[in-house]
């Protein structure tokens, strides 16, 4: 009787393959694209630190803890617009800008009128419809005023862009 037993419990133990055929097979992962989408963005930046690096009062209107959103034009290309890491006004070039196959690695200097110069570091990911990335902010302000900022952005595409006004 107990070797009945012992075969009864070996059967069980052996997998069904007729079982499950009908399961749904695992999707596999949708590939980032190689380059990043062009398109209207919005971008919604939120403040996570603040602080002074001169000991004054950072000259900027953001505070942490705050978010801001706006909408953004990125042009074609394997790289995103500057524009949109950027504060609005700012006139900034890449100094590296490693982009590719859904990975944001990028810097930028940038100058903003009747201030001086600043320096953005960018970290992050994205897909066909989204990117979410760090950036992190320093000043060179001539005077006072100067400061280092880090906020999380994250965007949206909310389709292409918008055609000039002729």
């Amino acid at each position: 009787m107990s070797a009945r037993l012992l075969i009864a419990a070996a059967l069980l133990a052996l997998p069904l393959s007729a079982c499950g055929e009908d399961a749904p097979k695992p999707t596999a992962a949708k590939a980032a694209p190689a380059a990043f989408p062009a398109g209207e963005w919005e971008v919604t930046a939120l403040t996570e630190k603040l602080r002074s690096t001169d000991n004054s009062t950072p000259a900027t209107g953001l505070k942490t803890g705050a978010a801001e959103t706006r909408r953004i034009c990125s042009p074609a290309g394997p790289k995103p617009g500057a524009e949109l890491f950027a504060a609005q006004g700012d006139d900034c070039s890449f100094d590296s800008d490693y982009a590719r196959n859904g990975r944001l690695n990028m810097s930028l200097q940038c100058t903003r009128s009747g201030r001086g110069p600043l320096a953005l570091s960018i970290d992050g990911t994205y897909d066909e419809q989204t990117f979410d990335v760090k950036v992190v902010t320093s000043t060179f302000f001539s005077g006072s005023g100067d400061y280092s900022l880090t906020q999380k952005m994250t965007g949206k595409r909310i389709g292409d862009c918008p055609a000039a006004a002729g």
